[in-house]
């Protein structure tokens, strides 16, 4: 088996475009993980009451489960952020390898 090959196209970016695309991608993604994190702050101030007074009378229950909600995205978005560090750290380590080589 050979390995695969990528056509030739005339409008292919190089590899600072490239990293330019992926540090971009990155800020995107961070900006939309701000907004998951906005809408979730007032989520929870919607559901705290603008006194801490719990407007919709929740039980014991339902605010342990709404806790329980918060955390699991929370962490889902802290896994995220880890991946997008990571993204970053890969990123940089490119661009410094082609520094070298220049």
């Amino acid at each position: 088996m050979s390995m695969p090959k990528i056509p030739e196209e005339k409008h292919r970016p190089d590899l600072d475009e490239t990293i330019i695309d992926l540090l971009e991608s990155i800020a995107l993604e961070e900006i939309a993980l701000s907004h998951l994190i906005n809408a979730e702050a007032e989520n929870l101030q919607a559901f705290v009451g603008k006194d801490l007074d719990f407007p919709s009378n929740p039980s014991n229950n339902d605010i342990l489960r709404f806790n329980v909600t918060v955390l699991r995205l929370m962490e889902t978005l802290m896994f995220k952020e880890l991946f997008l560090l990571r993204k970053l750290e890969t990123v940089s380590q490119i661009g410094m390898q082609v520094d070298f080589e220049e």
